[in-house]
């Protein structure tokens, strides 16, 4: 039978206990070290600067603006995320390559002269804002020119970079990457013209002034691969649970064994829509886009194939969370990894690194709760309000900027001017507009995000109820409309899906290369094996932990390959994801996401800003009790209205500043979650198997009682 969690007596709270006072003292570690680095940085950067060496030739140095105090702080995160990074994603199986790196080279003359251009010796950008212009070294209309400053004097540049792009040795040539890191055959350099280019300046160069650079190529990062492949044995393991339960699971989701009697504070469907309001989200609209661009068609396939491992991953996390759990007199619930590592491992004999990986668990949850799934969330949706709301001042500053270069053909100097003076007011209104809206912005969505987090798990799960299937319903309907519409074109591109999955010669990174680019984004989006979900199906209202964690696998089940899907078709039928008759040229991500569905549906936009808030919110108050009950686990109970008022804070400071370092450590906190959480699922699955088989047999014997 499966083990249930007794309520804690009522008797005089206990001291604190060794793990209380090891998850303090490991916080207060981070805080601190975290604080080191920032007061590092700014006495460095209020030091005075030394002076600078005497130029060799002409040039003008760029002073940057003071760097406010987010940026100040954004910088001292930075050595802690590139130091994450490379353990996250040190491929294993890689093998190293030369190659070398294009800079432009500069050209300049004096501001409105007819003379011919002349090089700027040196790699430094002589940028200030200005207009643009179309010259080339000779005089001709081909490549971007901007007006600065050089020596204190006005002068027309541009950055002239015919072969730009990366060339790496292969076959005793330096042989272009192209798209999907293609090498060309016909684009290539031979050693001594890269000598002459390198000796020329014309190559980036790395810290030694080499031109010759070297880098780690293909393999398989180690994030990836712990997730991946853990996700396959649990799925062997398990003898495909996830598919001989997926029924079932639709049975228990529709309320079929909801007992309101059982302890617990939502049902089945809440949990479920509080999980998948944490991962349906970005990743679906950016990240299946992403993952074609780079690893062609195939990658989606191999997305597909992680979504139904994942599903195995989920199911075990999710009973775990179930299983250990611990309802407190109030009947309010905490469980999730930072429960059942340290119960798991210390009933099997190994508690202290049960409660080690316990804490770091609960500590990179907690980071991650601010970063990614809060600050990067609001600020995400912040500037999505802003662009639609500027939506019609952005086009009148592209007429501008071609009515400007028009003029400046022309040659029409006082038209130039004018026109620029209309264009600096419309900068100075986006700016006015820009730095009221954002901060109102932020206080609506902290509002609107602390009246629900206040409530707890049950005003959460009764939101994510409504908002999940809401956004997920407008999202699928504009999707199955663009599929109905070009249907007849469906079954070709999931054969080029299939074909190119299977490939050995697809794209630049071959077989293994679109199946690692598929499994990373699979990987991101669905959170599968990283244990967050586990916290929020570990609320659910039940007695039999095997039926929540069925629940749960339906999770990457809608996330990854539905909801993906749609995704990844639209983009194929468009021609999006290779920029078919020039769509979205130079997008990614997200932006070409939506381009493809406005080649469609133009008004799509529109629903898709409304889609990034409505994804954005979800993703907020999901994390938001993630990072509570760990917050609970290190502070006690009593310290949870404290990390409530702090994760609204962050909402505010989210929606109005950039902090890219500090959001890419949160995002790496999250990665780093799967660590000691598929240790403990592996450490931990016997006793999963052994309740599922006892589960399985009570159910084929119709043992259950149902409620509907």
């Amino acid at each position: 039978m499966a083990r249930k969690s007794a309520p804690p007596t009522a008797s005089a709270r206990p001291a604190p206990s060794l793990r209380r006072r090891i998850a303090v003292l490991a916080v207060l570690a981070v805080l601190a070290s975290l604080g080191y680095g920032t007061v590092a940085l700014l006495a460095q950067e209020d030091s005075p600067a030394p002076a600078p060496a005497p130029a060799a030739t002409a040039k003008r140095t760029i002073t940057p603006p003071p760097a406010t105090v987010f940026q100040k702080v954004d910088k001292a995160f930075e050595s802690a995320v590139n130091a994450i990074y490379k353990v996250l994603f040190f491929p294993i199986g890689a093998t190293e390559r030369t190659y070398v790196e294009f800079t432009p080279a500069y050209y300049y003359r004096p501001a409105g002269s007819e003379g011919e251009f002349q090089s700027l010796t040196g790699r430094t950008d002589p940028i200030s804002d200005g207009d643009y212009r179309v010259y080339d070294a000779l005089g001709k209309l081909t490549a971007p020119l901007k007006v600065g400053k050089l020596d204190g004097k006005p002068v027309d540049y541009f950055a002239y970079a015919p072969n730009s792009g990366k060339y790496v040795l292969h076959d005793g040539r330096f042989r272009k990457a192209i798209e999907r890191e293609n090498l060309s055959d016909t684009e290539t350099l031979t050693r001594e013209q890269v000598d002459e280019l390198g000796e020329a300046g014309r190559f980036k160069v790395d810290a030694n002034d080499n031109f010759l650079l070297e880098e780690d190529y293909g393999g398989a990062p180690i994030v990836v691969l712990w997730l991946s492949l853990g996700a396959v044995y649990f799925t062997i393991y398990l003898r495909f649970f996830n598919f001989r339960g997926f029924s079932h699971a639709i049975e228990v989701v529709r309320g079929k064994y909801d007992n309101p009697d059982e302890p617990g504070e939502v049902t089945h469907l809440q949990a479920l829509s509080s999980a998948l309001s944490a991962t349906v989200g970005l990743g679906n609209i950016a990240g299946v886009t992403i993952a074609m661009q780079t690893g062609g068609p195939g990658a989606f396939f191999w997305m597909l194939c992680c979504g139904f491992f994942g599903m195995s991953s989920k199911f075990v996390e999710s009973t775990l969370g179930q299983k250990y759990r611990k309802v407190s007199a109030d009947g309010t619930v905490r469980g999730g990894p930072m429960e059942y590592l340290k119960d798991g491992f210390a009933e099997r004999g190994m508690a202290p690194l049960g409660l080690l990986a316990g804490m770091l668990f609960t500590v990179m949850c907690v980071l991650a709760s601010f970063g990614g799934g809060n600050m990067f969330q609001a600020n995400q949706a912040g500037q999505q309000m802003l662009a639609l709301a500027q939506s019609a001042q952005r086009e009148e500053m592209i007429s501008l900027q071609d009515q400007i270069a028009k003029a400046h053909e022309r040659k029409d100097s006082a038209e130039v001017l004018k026109l620029q003076e209309e264009r600096s007011r419309l900068n100075h209104d986006m700016a006015n507009f820009k730095s009221w809206f954002l901060p109102m912005f932020g206080v609506i969505f902290a509002i609107l995000v602390g009246v629900v987090i206040i409530g707890g798990i049950k005003r959460i799960g009764a939101a994510a109820e409504k908002v999940v299937p809401a956004m997920c319903g407008i999202y699928l309907v504009a999707c199955l409309y663009i599929i109905a519409v070009n249907f007849g074109r469906v079954p070709e591109y999931i054969g080029l899906i299939f074909s190119e999955a299977f490939n050995p010669q697809a794209f630049g990174g071959g077989l293994l290369g679109v199946l690692i680019v598929g499994v990373r984004r699979a990987a991101f989006s669905n959170e599968a094996g990283v244990g967050s979900a586990a916290i929020a199906h570990s609320a659910a209202k039940t007695e039999e932990p095997i039926r929540e964690g069925t629940v749960a696998l339906l999770g990457p089940f809608i996330d990854t390959i539905v909801v993906c899907s749609m995704t990844a078709l639209v983009v194929l039928i468009t021609g999006a994801w290779n920029h078919q008759d020039g769509l979205g040229a130079g997008l990614t991500g997200s932006a070409l996401t939506s381009e493809a569905f406005a080649s469609v549906l133009p008004w799509f936009r529109y629903v898709l800003s409304a889609a990034v808030v409505l994804f954005a919110y979800s993703t907020l108050i999901s994390w938001s009790y993630y990072g509570e009950k760990c917050w609970e686990t290190l502070f006690g109970a009593r310290a949870a209205m404290g990390y409530k008022v702090l994760f609204v804070v962050a909402v505010f400071v989210g929606s109005i500043a950039n902090l890219g370092a500090v959001l890419d450590f949160s995002d790496m906190m999250i990665l780093s979650m799967a660590f000691p959480n598929i240790l403990g699922l592996l450490v931990l699955s016997p006793s999963v198997k052994r309740d599922l088989e006892d589960y399985w047999r009570r159910y084929k014997a119709n043992e259950f009682r149902t409620f509907k």
